[in-house]
């Protein structure tokens, strides 16, 4: 049985439909870290659907959240950027909304954190629940954090973003005007490997710095730092 009602003119979908929206959906969130290629994406995960979203977007929708709703997974965030894509961003129907907030609930089950959602994603969330995200651990006092003193003119590395050998390295220094700063080495651009050092943030206390840190990472990132770690709010997301 449908979950949503079919208009009389609602096309048919592939029967490989969830499939397609899973490998779409994995490349949506991370698309560095799976093997389908970029190139092969619109031709195959997104254009075929393109006729039926246009013509009938309700109908598309529906049809969509009936394959995916009980498939569950990637097919879910998969389905649901499709229709961002091939309807149009201010585009809302129940069977759209559905599958939306489905996606978000997996990705919230699984720990991703919510730095991890688009903006529109995240405004979505909060104008639809009232409970928080994520709930990681507390910060830990200042009595209880274990920093040991940086010395003068001190670069103390705390964190590696990623395994690749160009990845951005953040560092922690003592600013001039008595606060501390957080300093990320990393590539100058896309396409120039000359590397550059440039402040990301910074506080008046190393704890307080630390904390702003482990907020903004939410998860552990590549490498983190002993004295990093307890200021990371969140375990690792399941995938």
């Amino acid at each position: 049985m449908a979950l949503f009602p079919r208009t009389p003119r609602a096309a048919r979908l592939p029967g490989d439909v969830v499939s397609r929206m899973e490998r779409f959906g994995r490349f949506e969130f991370d698309p560095v870290g799976t093997d389908i290629d970029a190139s092969d994406v619109w031709g195959e995960l997104q254009a075929p659907f393109l006729p039926f979203a246009q013509s009938d977007p309700d109908g598309f929708a529906r049809s969509l959240a009936d394959a995916v709703l009980p498939a569950g997974g990637f097919a879910l965030f998969g389905a649901a950027r499709t229709m961002w894509n091939l309807v149009g961003s201010d585009f809302s129907s129940p069977a759209y909304d559905a599958v939306r907030m489905a996606a978000l609930e997996f990705f919230r089950a699984n720990g991703v954190p919510s730095n991890r959602l688009s903006a529109d994603d995240w405004r979505f969330w909060q104008e639809n629940r009232s409970e928080p995200w994520l709930v990681g651990r507390p910060r830990p006092s200042s009595d209880e954090a274990r920093i040991a003193p940086l010395l003068p003119g001190e670069l103390r590395r705390v964190a590696q973003i990623t395994s690749a050998p160009d990845s951005n390295v953040v560092y922690v220094a003592a600013a001039h005007d008595g606060r501390f700063a957080a300093v990320v080495d990393a590539r100058t651009s896309d396409t120039d490997p000359a590397r550059g050092r440039f402040d990301w943030m910074s506080a008046d206390t190393l704890d307080d710095l630390y904390g702003r840190i482990g907020d903004a990472f939410q998860t552990p990132v590549h490498w983190v730092a002993d004295e990093l770690r307890p200021f990371i709010p969140l375990p690792p997301a399941r995938f």
